[in-house]
């Protein structure tokens, strides 16, 4: 399957993927909408620095994609961290 197209079903469904890049990193997140030649996701922290656990969107350049994960036992972890964060909104 083309990776636009796998990205574009995921964002219709608001999974979570990991997105692996080129220089070796990655980002976790929440897929939200897949522009013409970009991906905007959000994420609420990542596992190599656990000190900082903070909501950020990204948009993501297509081309910068290598690859992607789209299963993960630290994608409940994630979802659990943004109902905590969404929650956290509502009481304030």
């Amino acid at each position: 399957m083309n990776l636009k197209l796998r990205l574009e079903r995921l964002c219709d469904t608001k999974q979570w993927a990991k997105l692996h890049f080129n220089d070796g990193t990655s980002l976790t997140g929440r897929m939200l909408r897949l522009g013409h030649d970009y991906l905007e996701l959000e994420s609420y922290g990542e596992d190599d620095k656990p000190s900082d656990r903070n909501y950020s969107k990204h948009l993501v350049p297509l081309h910068l994609i290598k690859f992607l994960t789209v299963e993960s036992s630290s994608f409940a972890e994630m979802e659990r961290r943004r109902l905590q964060f969404v929650a956290q909104l509502d009481c304030q």
